[in-house]
């Protein structure tokens, strides 16, 4: 007994040394963005930018608070589209898919040290008439950080598969609309953000026609 009770003070430390040392770490690296700004701090890394672009975005949904909205259109202006699309994309993804499984594995215990109970219960509130609909429109509209959305997932009823093809189709969507947004920005003459928000508006509309739709002709189905 004593020795397991022992055993589990190193462990304890080790983890709270951890937290510490990832804080210190994200908030260092958060100045520099600040300071510098996200595309020149990745011209600077040279050949190992895409990597560090690559990580950002992992994670991104995991313990790194910057928007997909900032890293993708600067890793697009560090080293062209296409390789920000494919790297953020995929990026993102393979972060989107580990928060689900801590949060699923670990259940509501670990869930609430990940996030604020407020923000998961904002994320139960959106999700409780719709979840798959509601669940694609976070991913793609910025309500909710996605870490709370994959630790609200993880912790809910959606199957792993359907969250898969949900976070899939919708970060597919959002990184190719971020990742060109810059080059089309410059042939419409809007500001990135202003591009971004105007997709993020047309994509929210297409949404809820497509569920008004789907449900008004389900009620004329059922009417026949």
């Amino acid at each position: 007994m004593q020795i397991m009770e022992t055993g589990k003070i190193p462990r304890t430390g080790l983890g709270i040394m951890v937290i510490i040392l990832l804080i210190y770490y994200i908030g260092e690296f958060m100045v520099i963005v600040e300071n510098k700004g996200l595309e020149s701090l990745l011209v600077e890394y040279g050949s190992m930018a895409q990597f560090l672009f690559f990580l950002l975005c992992l994670a991104q949904p995991i313990i790194l608070p910057l928007p997909e909205a900032l890293t993708i259109p600067a890793g697009s202006m560090a080293f062209g589209a296409s390789s920000s699309f494919f790297l953020g994309f995929s990026g993102t993804l393979t972060g989107i898919i580990i928060m689900f499984f801590i949060a699923r594995s670990g259940g509501v215990k670990v869930a609430s040290k990940l996030v604020k109970e407020k923000h998961l219960k904002s994320y139960q509130e959106y999700v409780k008439k719709n979840e798959t609909v509601i669940l694609a429109l976070l991913f793609i509209i910025p309500v909710l950080p996605d870490e709370i959305i994959c630790v609200g997932a993880g912790i809910g009823a959606v199957s792993f598969k359907k969250f898969l093809a949900i976070a899939s189709l919708s970060k597919f969507l959002t990184a190719f609309v971020l990742a060109y947004s810059v080059s089309l920005a410059k042939y419409l003459d809007l500001t990135s953000a202003q591009l971004i928000l105007s997709c993020s508006v047309m994509i929210g509309i297409v949404f809820f026609i497509t569920v008004a739709f789907n449900q008004y002709w389900n009620k004329k189905r059922m009417e026949m």
